[in-house]
């Protein structure tokens, strides 16, 4: 723990710096997401409402991905929160973690606006897929090793928070596998596979929830 103190003094890191950094990335970033909503040049565009509205229908795709990767990235965003409160120290290895997922984060607009706009092609899903993955393994490999061998976090953490936090990470990773397995199929709306988060993430609480109570009713027993 002193060698790794050392090196995060050397290297003059802060924690409220690298949040500020990945506050900022993430915040650039989502607010980028926008721009795959592009529209035609106003010269091709005829004052009509049919026009507008085979417009509208024309961007179901590009909107589609837009609220996905928002609220998705959302979600990371919120979960970078909770995984950086419980950590009292920076080492190089972290940081680099940390800057190889934001790296990863800051794609997530250009492969939100490629599988838009190549949505009838499954490659296109597959990108988008891939980049999410990215992200969710490397907020789960930032969590397994702040926490392993309580290298960067206070001993005695409780360790039901790091499990739950390690699972949730890996809930992204593992549907994005499914959409790229999907879209290996040839499918070309693999990414509605996303739309599983919610009732996995219920699914996860319902579990945590009941092994809890199983733990409280032998603690009793005892």
């Amino acid at each position: 723990m002193n060698e790794e103190i050392s090196g995060n003094e050397a290297m003059h890191l802060t924690k409220s710096r690298l949040e500020s950094l990945s506050d900022g990335i993430f915040a650039f970033a989502m607010t980028l997401l926008v721009i795959g909503l592009s529209l035609p040049d106003k010269s091709s565009i005829t004052l009509s409402n049919q026009f507008a509205s085979n417009l509208l229908v024309s961007l179901y795709s590009a909107f589609f991905h837009y609220v996905l990767a928002f609220l998705i990235l959302g979600a990371f965003w919120l979960a970078h929160h909770i995984q950086i409160h419980p950590i009292h120290s920076l080492n190089r290895t972290y940081v680099w973690l940390n800057l190889s997922t934001l790296m990863f984060v800051a794609l997530l607009p250009f492969s939100t606006s490629f599988s838009g706009i190549f949505s009838g092609v499954p490659l296109g899903a597959m990108v988008f897929e891939a980049n999410l993955f990215a992200i969710g393994m490397g907020m789960f490999f930032q969590w397994r090793y702040a926490t392993g061998r309580n290298r960067l976090v206070e001993p005695g953490m409780d360790h039901r928070f790091v499990r739950h936090v390690s699972i949730r990470s890996l809930i992204v990773p593992a549907i994005s596998l499914l959409g790229i397995s999907v879209a290996l199929t040839g499918n070309t709306y693999s990414t509605a596979v996303y739309l599983l988060i919610p009732g996995v993430e219920l699914t996860v609480s319902f579990l945590e929830e009941r092994e809890a109570k199983a733990t409280r009713a032998a603690a009793k027993i005892y």
